[in-house]
């Protein structure tokens, strides 16, 4: 092959792909904004003990109210369930 048939077929590759992303209504997508919420929830809870471990206080604060924000969000509150005792 040459150059300019393996961009021709790379273009149509990708035009394709392109089609049938727009085609599939994006249903790799969460559709759910609570999905989106949980997992950003997750994320900001790791990444609070990442800091927190590595004594990163101000960015372990800033996840810490982002944590909260989101709770807010799901409607989560957590002052009733936090007794101090881990398990």
């Amino acid at each position: 092959m040459t150059d300019k048939q393996i961009e021709k077929l790379g273009t149509y590759i990708a035009e394709t792909l392109i089609e049938k992303s727009i085609s599939a209504n994006d249903n790799w997508k969460a559709e759910d904004e609570m999905d989106h919420l949980v997992g950003e929830l997750a994320r900001c809870m790791t990444l609070q003990n990442v800091y927190e471990e590595r004594e990163e206080y101000e960015k372990c604060a800033i996840m810490k109210v982002r944590v909260n924000e989101i709770n807010n969000k799901l409607g989560i509150d957590l002052k009733e369930e936090d007794n101090g005792n881990e398990t």
